[in-house]
């Protein structure tokens, strides 16, 4: 794993947890504009970070079948 897809991962697990933490605040009706304006903002990045990853992740084409790699 490399730097920049361990960072992501972190960020992608960091998300995960404050959408957690907002759909229980949704939930219990205490959500307010600010919680929701940052987490759209904190998305927008992930959007942002995963097109670049996708770009820059190469594209393996494997010919074998799943007998050929049993054998």
């Amino acid at each position: 794993m490399t730097t920049r897809s361990a960072a992501l991962a972190v960020l992608l697990r960091k998300t995960q947890w404050l959408l957690d933490d907002l759909a229980f605040e949704i939930g219990a009706g205490r959500a307010n504009q600010v919680d929701i304006a940052c987490v759209i903002d904190l998305l927008e990045s992930v959007i942002a970070l995963l097109r670049e990853e996708q770009q820059q992740t190469p594209h393996v084409i494997d010919g074998a079948t799943e007998t050929d790699r049993d054998t």
